[in-house]
């Protein structure tokens, strides 16, 4: 299971390399449209040659919201805040929060209970990666694009991203994980799409690292990335699940050190190590 863990924050952290990767190339909406509908497709694929089970009709408002919230309202929200003109730091120490919603709404909707070593060890670990991002939030907000707007967008978007993540506890987890995750990737689809319209996106520059990029969304981020999050939150406690992911934004950060040569002050070091201190006693479970 541990392995599982390491690989699901690689992967995640893989994310915002992308995220930098597709500036000038596609679109961000644009390309989360494609990327959902294409691992719908995948999926659906899978479904149909295994021959496994849809879900069904009574439960398949279900897992469409799911895929809405923990997919295409919480990169679709995000994005627009970004674009905004929110920096990506300040969305960074939003996001911090998201496993301490998680465990709120977990504790509240389906009664999860966590233990006070683990809810410490998270405290620790959003104090860790407030550390490692600080460095972007040395911004003047008089001309930034920090506003009530932007604020309730990113807001908005963990929000989502938490009720999503608590969703997938609900009835749905029992569902076959091939073909619920067909029906999500579509539904989030049809969300970014909403915001390519809104937005006005269009960009997509056809070349093969325009591609490359694509196939990396569809088969890592989405094929494997989001449906290993979705089968680990059906075996284990959702706010395990999302404090782990509080290492997704440090390990980004060394990721960009050698990628980008961005650099890293010692400052960000520590936070990184603060962190895997705080997600590692995170991890006690309760007695």
């Amino acid at each position: 299971m541990a392995l599982l863990f390491v690989l699901l924050v690689v992967i995640w952290s893989t994310g915002f390399i992308t995220g930098k990767l597709i500036v000038g190339l596609i679109d961000p909406n644009v390309y989360l449209s494609i990327r959902f509908f294409l691992a719908g497709l995948m999926f659906l694929g899978i479904t149909l040659w295994q021959k496994r089970y849809f879900p069904p009709k009574r439960d398949l408002t279900k897992h469409i919201i799911a895929g809405m919230l923990m997919n295409g309202f919480y990169l679709g929200l995000a994005y627009v805040a970004i674009a905004k003109g929110l920096p990506a730091g300040m969305m960074a120490l939003i996001g911090a929060l998201q496993p301490a919603l998680v465990t709120l709404l977990a504790f509240l909707i389906i009664k999860e209970r966590t233990s006070f070593k683990s809810i410490v060890g998270m405290l620790v670990g959003i104090v860790g990666l407030i550390l490692v991002v600080s460095p972007a939030l040395d911004i003047n907000l008089a001309s930034s694009g920090v506003t009530l707007v932007t604020l309730a967008l990113a807001c908005a978007a963990i929000l989502a991203l938490s009720l999503g993540v608590t969703y997938q506890k609900l009835s749905i987890s029992s569902s076959d994980i091939f073909s619920s995750m067909a029906v999500q990737n579509f539904a989030a689809a049809v969300v970014s799409c909403g915001f390519v319209l809104l937005l006005g996106e269009r960009l997509f520059v056809v070349q093969w690292e325009s591609f490359l990029l694509i196939m990396w969304g569809v088969v890592v981020l989405s094929g494997c990335g989001l449906f290993l999050m979705v089968w680990l939150l059906r075996k284990v406690r959702a706010s395990q699940v999302s404090t782990m992911l509080l290492l997704a934004p440090p390990l980004a950060a060394v990721e960009s050190y050698f990628l980008f040569s961005e650099s890293m002050s010692t400052i960000q070091i520590v936070g990184f190590v603060v962190t895997i201190v705080g997600v590692y006693f995170s991890r006690v479970k309760a007695a």
